[in-house]
């Protein structure tokens, strides 16, 4: 196993079986597809999937673990965590739209969900207590969407439909951190977000354990640093080796290789980044 510290959260990196790894959100079979043909051209899975070290249940990768399923490895490179540490937080994505804003209430009536107008701080309130589905935030007004049920696998069922239906209506669908989404609204950028309730730590690991995922980019986990660009080769994850001799392999290419940290909010191949990079150069 390779060791690394970053701000009193341990990352230990190593490669685990596929089918001992248990994932939270569903996969979508386009970008299943699409991360298939990506990992086979460059002969490499080149990230870590993060890990929790107690439970092997996936916070973030979900798509590599069914893509490596597909391409027919045993094993793959992960980043173990202790997700009862404070310091890993679960957010999540907001849904930015952009299209007529005047389809919307015939939208919410069609689905059979309440709508009421809410300051925005109360919507926020009211999702982290599960008394309501989602909010839609314009540049002008929020509005509390309810469903007859608001549970969390519930709410997130609802937010897939309405994710889907605003797609079938013409809309523009994409996916924002919170404040992203906010001020992609405020500026005029986008005409909507769905705002939507944060998952919490332990019903990440129920559903996981029971099957029951939910939907795709539901959370979004935050690590004190993230170890990029490790770059395992296919032919080590096979399985044609014991898992202890990849594991030696692994633990003797990371040595000799240089790390760099980049700070919190780097651009790194195109991608701008909430944590701290551990990068493997």
């Amino acid at each position: 196993m390779f060791k690394l510290e970053a701000q009193g959260l341990e990352l230990n990196l190593r490669v685990e079986l596929i089918d001992q790894l248990r994932i939270h959100e569903e996969i979508v079979q386009e970008l299943l597809e699409e991360l298939v043909r990506e990992i086979r051209l460059s002969g490499m899975v080149r990230d870590p999937v993060i890990v929790d070290s107690n439970t092997r249940v996936v916070l973030d990768g979900m798509h590599r673990v069914a893509a490596l399923q597909k391409i027919g490895c045993r094993y793959l490179p992960v980043c173990l965590v202790d997700y009862h540490n404070p310091k890993v937080m679960v957010g999540c994505w907001y849904r930015v739209i952009k299209g007529g804003i005047g389809k919307f209430l015939d939208i919410f009536k069609l689905l059979g969900l309440g709508v009421q107008p809410s300051p925005l701080e109360d919507a926020l309130q009211s999702l982290e207590e599960r008394k309501a589905t989602a909010a839609l935030l314009t540049a002008s007004a929020c509005l509390l969407l309810k469903a007859p049920k608001t549970e969390i696998g519930e709410s997130y069922a609802w937010v897939k439909r309405l994710e889907r239906t605003f797609r079938e209506e013409g809309f523009s669908v994409w996916y924002e951190r919170e404040p992203d989404a906010e001020q992609q609204v405020r500026s005029g950028e986008a005409s909507a977000a769905l705002l939507v309730p944060r998952v919490r730590k332990e019903e990440v690991l129920e559903a996981a354990r029971s099957g029951n995922v939910f939907a795709h980019k539901t959370t979004r986990h935050v690590l004190p640093a993230r170890p990029v660009n490790v770059g395992v080769p296919l032919e080590w994850l096979a399985g044609g080796r014991s898992l202890d001799e990849v594991n030696r392999w692994l633990v003797e290419s990371l040595s000799k290789r240089k790390l760099e940290r980049l700070p919190k909010g780097s651009l790194f191949e195109g991608r701008r980044y909430d944590e701290e990079l551990l990068v493997f150069r």
